[in-house]
């Protein structure tokens, strides 16, 4: 029996905001604002946005409602703030028989282990089961690393967007037909692998358009 992921990928939460908003700072030279990803998430009826979470620590932790919370309201302090968990996030946008990708990002400290090929393959999954036939997105003609995770998933070449980012870099736009059996296959198998690469990242004995990954 293969151990649990370590990992947890749910819908992104209006409490996600800060964190995701620092992330994007971190990851991009011309990032988004807060207000772009509040916008998607109460008015964009045609896009979803998913959360990463890193794994769950064995500290012990106060629980919730205990005397500290009680005594705190009672003197008028606020409540302390739970460490986010959130080091990662992926948008999507549908239209019509598409998927694209909005938005993809990891934290700087928690790259180089998978994470980004974690998010990028539950973005293709719920493509799929939502109906896509094509998944799309929009890569820095610079960024070779996020070029080589896109092509190792299957994603090909279609154009060049001149001067699409704010600051006159060229896009890349690419594409890959995801509703072939042949290639729902190549996914099972890159998910298989990733997850034996993530778990095997764990110490033993237990648990510890946009393209920065």
């Amino acid at each position: 029996m293969k151990p649990p992921l370590p990992y947890t990928i749910r819908p992104m939460q209006p409490g996600d905001i800060p964190t995701v908003a620092t992330i994007e700072q971190l990851s991009f030279p011309t990032p988004w604002p807060a207000s772009s990803f509040q916008y998607e998430l109460h008015y964009g009826s045609h896009s979803s946005y998913q959360a990463l979470l890193k794994p769950q620590t064995h500290e012990a932790a106060p629980a919730e409602g205990g005397w500290r919370s009680r005594l705190r309201r009672m003197v008028g302090l606020p409540e302390v703030p739970q460490e986010s968990r959130v080091i990662g996030y992926v948008g999507l946008r549908f239209q019509s028989a598409e998927a694209h990708v909005s938005t993809i990002a990891v934290h700087p400290d928690w790259r180089g282990k998978g994470l980004g090929e974690l998010l990028l393959l539950a973005a293709i999954e719920q493509a799929l089961e939502l109906g896509s036939r094509i998944v799309s997105l929009e890569v820095r003609a610079s960024n070779r690393i996020a070029q080589s995770l896109y092509r190792k998933v299957g994603f090909h070449f279609t154009s060049v967007q001149r001067g699409y980012y704010r600051d006159g870099e060229d896009a890349w736009l690419l594409a890959v037909e995801v509703n072939r059996d042949v290639y729902r296959t190549h996914l099972a198998h890159l998910r298989q692998a990733l997850e034996a690469r993530l778990c095997a990242q764990l110490p033993a004995g237990g648990q510890n358009g946009r393209d920065t990954l």
